[in-house]
């Protein structure tokens, strides 16, 4: 195991490594060539610096051009305008996924923002201020990134983007080109195909939530098992996508929970909020939460302002409602290190087990997949609570994992 951790690191170093030496060759090709000139005058196009090292690039490393641009671009927008994360990659601290998902998040914040009407205006920032808004972006989401996986760093990219562009819309790539759409592609089966298109978020959260309570409702003995007709979960949420079409099924009730401070909702302030439904768990721009709870049950939840819900809990080995609000208010997500199944859909394990004395307790209890909850029971992994806020995890090998759900966004 550790052979293999050393050997990711020094695959990221040296990753970054390349792409640093990719931005000296960049300088030098732009010096060397700030705009070749054409050989027919006629002809306007002119080759750059950045366009003869792409040539060099796809004959000396065997790959495709665009490849190559892409490479160069990457290291220009690191070097110059994401230093930190470079050097973050540089120390083996993120992966090429992770990295990706900052270089996107990045781009967002250079996006022209959306009027009422719909058109297009200034871009959200610019110049100087662009500068100073990467360098909060990084500065927020590159703390301790080495325990975090691809996913749960793009939903604390998420948040810190909706707190950045509060108030504003952001135009992408996608509503500038085509707006919204559905898209059905043949499979190569010819049995079968993907259906897939952009949708407003507030209306794809809540018809995601729909399909699950459906398929829940068609096999209440176990709603997350195999029915008596042999059909999956996942079998069962296409057929009640099928039957909004047939405008038959069954219409259950949906669950989308919603953490959004108080002045949030009143409007007070934009502050990025949290959802989570059967099937996920993100951070959503205040609108979004907004609309979300507009037409949904509140329920209070109080924090200190460490962002530790606080509340009293039983000492029975199930526990009660309230408990178990609070420890999915705490944490949105499985402690395991990495995986971001809602809460919602895991077990409450007693982390002390409850044969050796654990109370059932807001303290010791903490959600768990049902895979990562056998692992827990049935093997040499440990978990215990971090002082201040937390899990150590410790796998058989010795290795130790902290793992963090990120507080409330107030």
């Amino acid at each position: 195991m550790d052979l293999l951790i050393t050997l990711d690191r020094e695959r990221c170093r040296l990753d970054a490594l390349g792409l640093r030496a990719v931005e000296e060759l960049r300088q030098r090709r732009v010096a060397e060539h700030p705009g070749l000139a054409a050989a027919d005058e006629t002809d306007l196009v002119q080759l750059t610096g950045e366009q003869v090292l792409a040539s060099e690039l796809c004959a000396a490393l065997r790959i495709a051009d665009a490849t190559a641009a892409q490479r160069i671009s990457t290291a220009r927008t690191l070097t110059e305008e994401l230093p930190a994360t470079l050097e973050a990659y540089a120390a083996g601290d993120l992966h090429i996924g992770h990295v990706k998902a900052v270089l996107a998040t990045s781009e967002l914040l250079a996006e022209r923002v959306v009027d009422g009407d719909g058109n297009d205006q200034d871009p959200l920032y610019a110049d100087d201020a662009l500068r100073r808004a990467r360098a909060e972006l990084e500065k927020t989401c590159l703390t301790g990134p080495e325990d975090l996986s691809v996913r749960q760093l793009r939903r604390r990219l998420r948040r810190t983007l909706a707190r950045l562009s509060s108030r504003h819309t952001l135009r992408t790539r996608v509503t500038r080109e085509a707006g919204q759409f559905v898209r059905i592609d043949v499979c190569d089966d010819g049995l079968t195909a993907h259906l897939s298109g952009p949708l407003p978020l507030t209306e794809a959260l809540r018809l995601d939530a729909f399909l699950t309570g459906c398929a829940d409702a068609t096999n209440p003995e176990n709603p997350r098992g195999i029915d008596g007709e042999g059909r999956s979960h996942a079998a069962r949420r296409v057929d009640a996508l099928l039957d909004l079409k047939a405008g038959s099924g069954t219409s259950p009730s949906m669950h989308v929970n919603v953490t959004v401070a108080a002045t949030t909702l009143l409007g007070l302030d934009d502050e990025p909020s949290e959802v989570v439904t059967p099937t996920l768990a993100l951070s959503v721009p205040a609108e979004v939460a907004r609309d979300l709870a507009a037409c949904g049950t509140w329920r209070r939840i109080l924090t200190d302002p460490a962002g530790n819900v606080v509340d009293v809990g039983p000492r029975t080995y199930k526990p009660s409602a309230a408990t178990a609000r609070r420890v999915r208010a705490r944490d949105s997500t499985c402690i395991f290190p990495g995986c971001t199944r809602p809460a919602q859909n895991c077990d409450l394990d007693h982390v002390m087990p409850h044969a050796r004395g654990g109370p059932t307790t807001v303290e010791n209890l903490a959600p768990e997949c049902r895979h990562h909850h056998r692992l827990k029971t049935h093997t040499r992994w440990q978990v215990e609570p971090l002082p201040t806020r937390g899990w150590r995890w410790t796998s058989p090998t010795g290795h130790t994992y902290d793992t963090n759900t990120d507080p409330p966004p107030y």
